[in-house]
């Protein structure tokens, strides 16, 4: 089978935003096992490879590349659950597939590229202003509400079982939580991986929708980055609200995916699609 290729899907624009100063790149978040992916870009219209499909959305003002692939030896032609993976800064969907790429869950996995290009990488969004500031969470609810669009029309395109079962780490961690607390139209689980909640992406009291999917956060304790504590706070203020969030919490991991790290993910994703009807 061939491996997968970057398409180029016209999303929506995202809204560039602020987030907190870091001197050099997020840590990358492919573990040993993930599967290699072809770098090729593939225009609009193009025939797809075996195990892939081209996006012919119509065009819009920025366009967003993603990496697609079917896992556990599904068949792209047959309906299957969305598991959407967001990267990192300064990471690119080329490395961060290998997350879930060998998975033995069937789905069709979706790793989209952020959208400005930082050092080998990309970002999401600029890392200046603190992690929990306002700018930040307004930044983090317009990238989130773009990328549901997205979403949406994936899910409406390509034979989808359920609702996107999404995860991602650090900035994508970020983008997790606000599509689950913001979109539960197209999020039926989020696993945010070393992520935050800034004050504003936090649902007011009485403001959570009755649909808001269950959500499970993993993070290392000893992350130095993107600190637990405000992490740990931010889910149980959720909770008190009545989402189903809880937190897992590895000791001694810093800001990475970890091999225990990963297995709990896939576990996650696993018993999520599981309980798809």
């Amino acid at each position: 089978m061939r491996p997968p290729r970057l398409h180029r899907s016209a999303w929506s624009a995202l809204a560039l935003a602020s987030l907190v100063s870091l001197a050099a790149c997020e840590r990358r978040a492919a573990p040993p096992g993930g599967g290699a992916a072809d770098t090729g870009l593939q225009a609009p219209g193009a025939a797809p490879a075996a195990s892939t499909a081209v996006s012919t959305a119509p065009a819009a003002p920025v366009a967003v590349e993603y990496l697609e692939e079917v896992t556990g030896g599904a068949d792209r032609g047959e309906a299957l659950p969305l598991v959407v993976a967001i990267h990192g800064l300064g990471d690119r969907p080329e490395s961060f597939a290998g997350l879930l790429s060998g998975a033995d869950f069937k789905a069709r996995l979706i790793v989209p590229r952020g959208l400005t290009p930082y050092h080998d990488g990309y970002s999401w969004f600029a890392l200046q202003q603190a992690l929990g500031s306002d700018d930040v969470g307004q930044g983090i609810l317009r990238a989130a509400g773009a990328l549901a669009a997205a979403l949406e029309r994936l899910a409406a395109e390509r034979p989808t079982r359920g609702k996107a079962v999404v995860t991602g780490f650090s900035q994508g961690g970020a983008l997790s939580f606000a599509l689950a607390l913001h979109h539960p139209r197209v999020v039926g689980a989020a696993f945010p991986v070393g992520g935050w909640v800034p004050p504003a992406v936090l649902p007011g009291a009485g403001a959570v929708d009755p649909a808001t999917p269950a959500l499970v956060a993993l993070h290392g304790e000893a992350d130095r980055r993107v600190p637990i504590g405000p992490t740990r706070d931010a889910i149980a203020t959720l909770s008190r609200l009545g989402v189903k969030a809880s937190l897992e919490a590895y000791p001694d991991v810093g800001h990475t995916v970890s091999a225990e790290m990963r297995r709990d993910l896939v576990r996650l994703i696993r018993g999520a699609i599981g309980e798809m009807r």
